[in-house]
Parts: C-alpha cells; sequence; structure tokens
C-alpha cells in the first residue's frame, strides 16, 4: 500500500513538470508543435455531367485466321511421324517425312544429265573456236562452220534443260520432308506411320494461334453499326476490352438467321484467347451526358440508395436513383442535379452524423 501511495505521488510530480515546462515555453514565446496532427478532410464532390458511351452486346466465336490442312506434293511411303495431335510446332518444324529413295534417285540422274550436257557444251565451244579461226584462213567452208554454231547452241539448250530438271527433281526430294508453314497446334493426324501417300494426300491439320478473329452474327437492327473497328471493342476473358485492328462485313445475309457476319481480326498474339472460345462483342450505338458519382459517395442499405448532399443548414441523406455502374462510378438517373455538392464517403459521413 505503501509502494503505490509512492507511485502515485511520483507520476503527480511528473505531470506538474510537464505542464510547468510547456508553460514557460509557451510564456517564453516560443512555439509549441501539437502533438497529433489535424485530420485531412476530402474535398467535397461536385456532381457534374460526364460523356458515357451506349454499347449494344453481342456473342462472338474465336477462330484461327491461319488453319488449313497439309498434304503430300509427292508419292512414297510414311516413314517418320515427328508430331501428333496437339503439339505445338514452330514456322518451318518438320512434321513428318515421306521415304524418298525414287526421288533421291531422280536428283542423282540429273545431276549426271547435267555434268554430261556441260562436258558437251565445253567441247562445242571449244569446236565452235576453232571453226571460226579456220573459216578466216579458208580451211573449212561456210556450211562447216554453221553446223558447229548450231551444235554449240543446241549444247547450250542442253545445259538449261538439265539444270531445270535437277531443279524439279531437288524440289520433289524436299516434298519428302513435310514442315509447317507456320507455328501453331497440330489438330489432326490424318495419316499413319507406314501408309502409303500419293501427290493431294490430306496429311496433318493446324491452325495458328498468333492472330485470332472473332466471328458475330449481326441483326438487322444493328445493321449501321460497327462501320470501323473503333466502333467495336471486344471482352477477353480476363476483363480487358480490346479494339479490332480489321473490321470485315459480309453484305449479305444468312438465309436462315437472316443476320449479316461480322468478322473482327483481334491484335496479333492476343493472351488468353484461344479458338472455339465464346466472347462477349459491344458495338458503339452513340454517346450521352449522363450525372455519375463513385461507389464510395453511395449509401446502400438493401433497396435503398442514398448519397449526403450539402445543404446551408448542413448535410442531408438524399435518395437516388441509380442506374448502370462500371468501374467505380455510377449513374444516377433521378434525385441529383449538376453542381451540388456531396460528401465523397457515404460510410464515413454516416458515422460522423451518428456521433455528433
Amino acid at each position: 500500500m505503501e509502494k503505490i501511495r509512492l507511485l502515485g505521488i511520483t507520476l503527480l510530480v511528473m505531470t506538474s513538470q510537464a505542464m510547468t515546462s510547456t508553460q514557460a515555453l509557451a510564456a517564453a514565446g516560443e512555439p509549441i508543435a501539437p502533438l497529433t496532427e489535424p485530420p485531412q478532410t476530402e474535398p467535397l464532390l461536385t456532381v457534374a455531367p460526364q460523356p458515357v458511351t451506349d454499347w449494344l452486346t453481342l456473342d462472338g466465336t474465336v477462330s484461327a485466321i491461319h488453319q488449313g490442312t497439309v498434304a503430300a506434293q509427292t508419292s512414297g511411303r510414311v516413314s517418320r511421324m515427328l508430331v501428333d495431335v496437339n503439339d505445338e510446332v514452330q514456322a518451318g518444324q518438320p512434321l513428318l517425312e515421306i521415304s524418298g529413295k525414287e526421288q533421291f534417285a531422280a536428283v542423282t540422274g540429273a545431276e549426271a544429265r547435267l555434268a554430261r550436257a556441260q562436258a558437251q557444251q565445253v567441247e562445242a565451244e571449244r569446236q565452235l573456236a576453232r571453226f571460226q579461226a579456220l573459216i578466216a584462213k579458208g580451211v573449212i567452208t561456210r556450211a562447216q562452220l554453221d553446223n558447229a554454231q548450231a551444235t554449240d547452241r543446241a549444247a547450250r539448250a542442253e545445259v538449261n534443260a538439265a539444270e531445270a530438271a535437277l531443279t524439279q527433281a531437288r524440289e520433289t526430294y524436299g516434298y519428302t520432308r513435310i514442315l509447317a508453314p507456320y507455328a501453331g497446334v497440330v489438330t489432326k493426324r490424318l495419316v499413319e506411320l507406314g501408309e502409303t501417300v500419293a501427290p493431294g494426300t490430306p496429311l496433318l491439320s493446324g491452325f495458328s494461334l498468333d492472330t485470332l478473329r472473332v466471328e458475330v452474327e449481326l441483326p438487322q437492327s444493328a445493321l449501321t453499326l460497327a462501320r470501323q473497328p473503333s466502333d467495336v471493342q471486344v471482352l477477353l476473358p480476363d476483363g480487358r476490352a480490346v479494339t479490332p485492328v480489321k473490321l470485315t462485313r459480309f453484305n449479305y445475309a444468312d438465309s436462315q438467321s437472316h443476320a449479316f457476319r461480322l468478322r473482327l481480326d483481334l491484335p496479333p498474339q492476343t493472351a488468353g484467347v484461344l479458338p472455339g472460345m465464346w466472347l462477349k462483342v459491344q458495338l458503339k450505338q452513340g454517346e450521352r451526358l449522363v450525372l455519375q458519382v463513385p461507389v464510395r459517395a453511395l449509401l446502400r442499405q438493401g433497396e435503398f440508395n442514398g448519397v449526403y448532399l450539402q445543404q446551408p443548414a448542413g448535410w442531408a441523406l438524399t435518395p437516388v436513383r441509380v442506374g448502370h455502374c462500371l468501374a467505380g462510378q455510377c449513374e444516377i438517373l433521378a434525385g441529383l442535379q449538376a453542381g451540388d455538392k456531396l460528401a465523397p464517403d457515404a460510410w464515413a459521413q454516416q458515422q460522423e452524423a451518428a456521433h455528433e
């Protein structure tokens, strides 16, 4: 009990000293810093008309711009399958190989023919050079010179024909190795290992993921919309909105749905989009001025929506009719007019009013 009494006396003395020091500083004219800074108040919110865009929302289907089937361009037996369904491939990557013994033999034969033709051309050129030297001396006749010139021209033509045959043989041999025309995904395998194929036989199907498009059925009532890419936005699965780089509208309607097809090319390498997906497509209908307030300025309790409106006598909780809300802003259909000043945080204002 004695210890508690001594502790109380000590605290009383320390408090008295602190008060005496503060009074001394004030008497000396020195400024006294406040212990805590006053809370910063947010500026009032002034209601003003804001332009908004009205959109018509439709459903669209994603498809690949580059899609197709590679076919055999030479005959032979499938000797190697290098990819399978759902494999991702790069442009120029080998997909499968066809046995090319006959094609290789044709290349070898064409090379031999070219070598023989080149040798004959060299000999014809030498013979022509000799005859041109002898005609000046009168040793040979003009007919013999003409014959040598014709032989030289024939040798040159044979060389050209042999070079063309070699080029064709090499190209045919190159067809035994099927390469990917673009980067993408293999969707179908139409042949199996060991099968014999002929020119035109389908081998593999696939599509590219780098360039995609969205196709939309446009009703007749919206035919005047979507004149240019800036009038359209595509909503991606992650919530982002992108503008197509190209817009194509087909000027004929489907015989059953009587709708017009609208094709929208997405920006290259759009992430998060795959062929076959459904996406929302919005077409710009027009712009209008509306009153909008932030969501924080609204007090919502059940079916009630209200704001704290500044009046000459103080704050008044005013009911409003709320329309569409987007990106943290809500459209006010009734209850406010331009120039009204609101509390920026309705819940904070309600708590402050409750403590008054």
